[in-house]
């Protein structure tokens, strides 16, 4: 085994499990947007599609192993260890943008409550 193929296999991982982890944040952000967060079924419907996309980049990976000249454990390793630190991280960049915009439209009705 190359040690710059070991290095591409970790690369091309952890490309996919960040890329995987904006869809993942995509995914809430319009689930938040739709339902506002409120039902169970919602938040079911939101967790099930976060996993089929995190399912589905795993998936990749699995069945090019043989198409694709890369270390598989490299690849898929990185992949799973970026995606669980990137989902967590993508969710709270999004808690922040959102709470901003939240601030941001509560700021002018304060102002005019302010009087003449």
């Amino acid at each position: 085994m190359n040690v710059g193929e070991l290095a591409l296999s970790i690369l091309v991982g952890a490309v996919l499990g960040i890329l995987a982890g904006y869809i993942n944040m995509c995914i809430t952000r319009a689930s938040v947007k739709r339902n506002g967060g409120d039902g169970l079924a919602a938040v079911a419907a939101t967790n099930l599609a976060r996993m089929v996309v995190n399912f589905a980049v795993l998936a990749l990976i699995f069945f090019t192993r043989s198409a694709v000249p890369l270390n598989f454990y490299g690849t898929i390793l990185s992949c799973a260890l970026v995606l669980s630190a990137a989902n967590p991280l993508f969710v709270l960049r999004l808690t922040k943008q959102m709470k901003k915009d939240m601030e941001a439209a509560a700021k002018p009705a304060a102002d005019d409550e302010g009087g003449e």
